[in-house]
This record gives structure tokens, sequence and C-alpha cells, in this order.
């Protein structure tokens, strides 16, 4: 009996071992051995199981593990609450349902007491005996501080192309992700969130945009906030590539004297650096390329003034934009022009003296080897960088020995300018003595000149229109009784050098009033009409006595001055007994009157024809006067005979010289002579037999 006993419990204890086993090989627990969380942020600790099938699980709880017996301090339980100790109460909860096999748990708010505890997961109550759930436990461990994310950036970052910059941060809260942000950073932002490990999740932002040669070396930050207020930030620096720009010439001073070397740097800003470069200069409007290719170009033959320099940076990616003109100005001393010189002019010796120099010369000016004196008001021209003075000395100058001197912090330069003077005479003009004679007086004629040589003889004209009569030779002075048709005359001046006239001068003659016989009376239709014509110089006055007057009548007088002949009109009522009309003229040197009888009784016809013939009388009179008139101003003054070329030299030359103002042109003049006439072109020797 006692040995069946035996069998039966032997058969029960193996087959409960067996149940045991069985039981066992089907209970399984998946949990990370330990997991990080932040500070105040969130973790949630993935947690799965598998159990037999036959089993339906229906609770899950957490345990935080002690090694004191009979200690098992509840991290989660929804049928006891009330154990979850202080520290996790009101902080965890089970994210998943025990039946799926889920046993996930959320621990909100983390503090740092929850570092380094180690916590597991036990499902109903199956016996520790079936399955020991406290062998699988997870570590927790809290940080105060928040990682840095991770950032990269395009491998290709190229001016004008498109840039991706990516911040991505790993966490423990999925139901409350840290948020993500690139600052002012400009461009298209998009995000991601995804689970990377058992119990890490991904938080991934983008940021693109077109690459500008301004953002190369330009710091790109990411700034990540977690949902229990810590922040961290990353940044990367971009390494946009570009072609050159920005491109500049330096060199230092840019004044600098003639000679003197230079050095010049061309500076850009690319990426990469440039690695070749083009160098031009700009001088009198025309580019020359420079023989250099490198950054630094030696300059050895600066010429005067302005040189502007430019150069072209290159690097793979291209080249730039011709820099701005680097303008470095050359100095140089004085250099005395070829027009320099001394010439003689209206009786005066004038001496110009124009240098060109750069800063501004000083003219300094030394006669016949005296002392040396500084020029009056020179003239300088910006433009072209020269100055000009003058000196003159009036009076005549047989030899004068005159030295241009012209200097500034540069150096100097000097001029000796020798000059013999030789000229035929200028300004001749004729004088009338006396100035206001009377007809039938005698009057001189002086001619009038300057001349270096001296003026060795006179020719004296009487001048007819377009034609000149010679009247005489050798003499200064013509004497002549003047009658009030003396005509006009003009005459010239000769030395070795040749020959000047004067312009045509009318002698002023003054003479009593003469009435001329075109004065006349007539009438008709109730009117009287009556002209006094006289000739005069001065010009007379006309007083009129009419024919007898009442008290209500009255006389409209009007005179017309053509040159010395005054025309008087006397119109007024005509009368019964007319009687006769008493034209009277005065001027200082006399008087004249004559009476007008009136014609009474004429027809119109008769009237017409008198009007006509007085009309045309004075019209033939009125035009040889203007004709006289225009002749006396058209005729200029007459050239010198000999048509001079105006010569300039420097050194001890000879200048032959005549001032073209004076005498332009060629003279033709007419010689009178008893058999013959000659036209006589004195500068081409022809003659012409009329």
């Amino acid at each position: 009996m006692i040995t069946l006993r035996k069998h039966v419990f032997l058969c029960y204890t193996l087959q409960v071992v067996w149940c045991v086993l069985v039981v066992a090989e089907e209970w399984t627990v998946t949990i990370p051995n330990q997991i990080s969380g932040l500070m105040g942020s969130c973790v949630l600790i993935p947690c799965s199981f598998t159990h037999p099938s036959a089993y339906i699980p229906t609770n899950v709880a957490w345990y935080q593990y002690s090694k004191l017996p009979g200690k098992y301090p509840v991290v989660f339980s929804r049928t006891k609450p009330g154990d979850i100790v202080e520290h996790y109460s009101g902080r965890t909860e089970l994210v998943g349902r025990a039946s799926d096999g889920d046993c996930s748990l959320m621990i909100n708010g983390m503090i740092l007491e929850h570092n380094g505890e180690d916590i597991y997961p036990w499902v109903d109550e199956v016996s520790k005996s079936v399955f020991a759930f406290f062998q699988w436990r997870v570590t927790l461990e809290v940080t105060d501080t928040a990682p840095r994310p991770q950032l990269s950036v395009s491998e290709v970052q190229r001016e004008g192309g498109n840039v991706t910059v990516s911040c991505a941060v790993l966490h423990t809260c999925p139901s409350s992700p840290p948020s993500l942000s690139f600052g002012d950073q400009r461009g298209v932002v998009q995000g991601y969130h995804t689970e990377e490990i058992q119990g890490r999740w991904r938080v991934l932002s983008t940021i693109s945009f077109v690459a500008r040669a301004e953002d190369h070396e330009k710091v790109v930050a990411c700034n990540v906030t977690h949902p229990g207020g810590q922040t961290a930030a990353g940044e990367v620096v971009l390494d946009v590539s570009y072609a050159p720009r920005s491109v500049s010439v330096t060199g230092g001073s840019t004044v600098v004297q003639v000679g003197t070397n230079l050095s010049l740097s061309c500076v850009s800003d690319a990426n990469p650096p440039a690695s070749s470069y083009l160098w031009y200069l700009l001088r009198d409007g025309l580019v020359m390329p420079l023989n250099h290719s490198t950054e630094t170009a030696a300059v050895t033959d600066l010429h005067p003034d302005e040189n502007a320099f430019h150069c072209t940076a290159i690097n793979p990616l291209g080249r730039s934009k011709p820099s701005c003109s680097f303008v470095v100005t050359a100095e140089y001393k004085p250099s005395i022009l070829a027009n320099s010189s001394c010439f003689y002019h209206t009786g005066q010796v004038i001496c110009r003296c124009q240098a060109r120099a750069r800063p501004r010369a000083k003219v300094l000016w030394m006669v016949d080897e005296g002392p040396l004196f500084p020029s009056s008001d020179p003239t300088t021209s910006p433009q072209n960088h020269t100055v000009m003075d003058i000196w003159a000395a009036e009076g005549t100058y047989e030899n004068v020995s005159v030295t241009c001197l012209v200097n500034n912090t540069h150096g100097y330069d000097k001029l000796l300018l020798s000059v013999f003077v030789k000229a035929p005479p200028t300004n001749v003009s004729i004088s009338q003595l006396p100035a206001r004679p009377l007809e039938g007086e005698k009057v001189t004629l002086s001619c009038l000149g300057h001349s270096h040589l001296p003026i060795s003889s006179y020719r004296w004209y009487r001048v007819f229109g377009e034609q000149s009569v010679l009247l005489r030779e050798d003499s200064g002075s013509l004497s002549l009784s003047v009658t009030r048709d003396v005509g006009r005359f003009r005459c010239s001046a000769l030395n070795e050098m040749g020959e000047c006239s004067s312009d045509t001068m009318a002698v002023n003659v003054e003479y009593a009033p003469a009435i001329l016989p075109l004065s006349f009376c007539s009438g008709n239709d109730g009117q009287v009409r009556c002209e006094c014509v006289v000739d005069s110089h001065p010009v007379a006055k006309i007083i009129w006595t009419p024919w007898r007057i009442q008290d209500n009548q009255t006389h409209n007088i009007t005179d017309l001055l053509n040159w010395r002949i005054l025309r008087s009109i006397l119109i007024g009522p005509k009368v019964d007994d007319m009687g006769d009309v008493l034209c009277n003229s005065t001027n200082e040197h006399g008087s004249a009157f004559l009476k007008l009888p009136f014609i009474a009784g004429e027809t119109s016809a008769q009237r017409s024809l008198f009007y006509g013939g007085v009309g045309g009388a004075l019209l033939l009179v009125l035009s040889f006067a203007s004709f006289l008139f225009w002749r006396f101003y058209s005729t200029k003054r007459r050239d010198c005979r000999v048509a001079l070329e105006e010569v300039e030299l420097k050194g001890a030359l000879q200048v032959i010289h005549h001032d073209p103002t004076d005498c332009p042109g060629n003279t033709l003049t007419l010689t009178v002579s008893e058999e013959d006439f000659h036209y006589n072109v004195y500068d081409t020797g022809y003659s012409v037999q009329v």
C-alpha cells in the first residue's frame, strides 16, 4: 500500500514538473536592458511578452527591483494604485494591452530619483515558479542635459544650386517629440518622425534653399526644444563655391613720379580662390593688355598723367567682371613745348612760353641776362596739364634775348629765345588839319603809321569808286584847297619790308547853305504845297515866310535830311491872293533865301508832270549820294604791298612779321602816268595794260 502511494506521488510530481516546464517554455519578455530619459520629459519603455496559447493574460503591473526579501515596490498597477511608490505615483501609465502581449510603460516627467533604478513587468499573478519576470529588468538613466542635434549639409554647395541642411535628434518620448528650428535661415522646411531602435525615436528636420555667394562660411544653426524645457543647439558652416567677384586693384600710393616702379595686386572674393588673372591698362581711351597672369603685377613703364589699371580674376567656376579703375597719376617735371617763341606785333615784342608739367609749374622770365622775375598771370589748362605765360615789351626791340624758366617739385626746364625784329608799317591812318575847314581854305592831310624798320617813303592817292589815282610820293603830308566836292583820299607808308595803306578818308568841308533849283510851290484843290531843298554843312535851319495868314489858318512843315541835302515841305490852305512864299536857310557859316512864286491853276496832269520831274531829279541826286555813301563804307583799308607770312622762330634767328589784321590780303593799286594806266599786283609782279 505504501509502495502504491509512493508511485502515485511520484507520478503526480513528474506531471507537475512536466506541466511547469511546458508552461515555462511559452513565457517570454522582450525589454531593453537600459533606457535613457531627459529630466522633465517622458520615457516610453517598449515591452512585449509571449504566453502559453491556452493562457489569456488580463493585467500587467510594474515593480521596482529590490534585493530585500519580501520588498516589491509597485511602479504601476491598475488593481493596486494606492501601492505605487511616491516618486512614480501619477507619473506612470500602461500604453499597451495585456491581451495583446504589450506591456509597454510610459513614465512622464522623469526626475533624478528615477536614475539608476531597475524596474520590471509582471503579468497577472503568475507564480514566479512558473516564470520569474524579475529576471527581465530595464535600468533607468535620467540626464539633465539635452543632447546636441546632429547636422549635415549637401556635399555639393555651389552658387545658384540647391543646398539642404538636415538636423536630427534622438528622443524617448514619442507622444511629445522635441521641436526643431533653423533660426532666421530662409528656405523650405520639412519634418520627419521615425522610430530608430527599441525605445528610441528620431526627429528629422530639413531646410532647402538656393545657395548664394554671400552664404559662403555662413553658420546655419539648429535649435532643439524638449517637452520639459531643456534645449540644445547645433550648427554647420556652409562652404559655397562661386566664381570670382568683388574684384579690385590695390597698389599703395596713387600719385607717383614718372619712372617709379609700381607693384599692383588683384584682390578678389572667390571660392575656391582665383587661380589666374588678366591685367589691362586704359590709356588715352585705348585698352592695352598687360603681360601678367598672376595676382600681382609689376609696372615699370608708367606714362605721364593718368594710368588706369583693371584686372579680371578666374577660377574653375568662371571669371569675374573687370575691376573698377585703379588710377595712378604719374607726375613729371616741366617740359617747354615747341610752340614757345617770340614775335613782333603792333609795336611790341611778345614772347610766349608754354610748358607741360604735373603738378602745376611756375613760370619765370629773364631778359638780356637780367634777374629772374615771376610771370604776371599765367594761364593753366587742367585738361592737358599745361601752363602758358606771355611776356610783352612796349616799344621797339631790334635785339632781345628772353629766357623762359618753368619749374615744379620734380625739376625745371628752360629755353632761350633770341629775336631780331623787322616788319612792314602798321596802323597807317590819315589825320586832317584843320579839322573843320571852310570851302576854299587850305587843308593839310598827314599820313601816320608805326614801323620798325622806319618808314622810308609815302604815297598819296585820290579814290574814285574802285580806282585809286596816285597823286604824289615821298612826302608824308598833302596840302590842297578844299571845295565841297573835294573827294576821298588814302595814303601808303613804305619801308624796306613792305607797304601798308590807310583806310579811305573823305575830307571834312563846311560851307554856307545853298538853295537848290528843285525848290517850288504849287497848289490845287484848296491846298498849297511848297518844297525848299538846301545843300549845306553843317545842316542848315529853314524858316518859312508863307502867304497871308489868317488867325484860323494852320500850316504843316516836314523836314527830310539825306546826307547834306535838307528838304523842307510846307503844306497849308489856299487863299485868293496868295503872293510869294519865302524860304530862308541858315547855318553858322551863312544864310540863303529864295522867293518861291505861286503858280495857280495847273491841271492834275501838269501837276503830275511837275512832281514827276522833281521826283526824278531828287531820285537821281539821292541815288548818287547813296552810291558815294556806299562806296565810302565799302572801301576798306588797302593791303600791304608785301604780303608777308607770320614766322615765329626760336633761337638767334631773324623774324619777319606783319599783322594780318592790319593789312589783310594782297594790294591792288591804280598808278597814273601820262602815257597809260597800269594795274600792278605787287605780290606777283603781274601787270595788265589798260
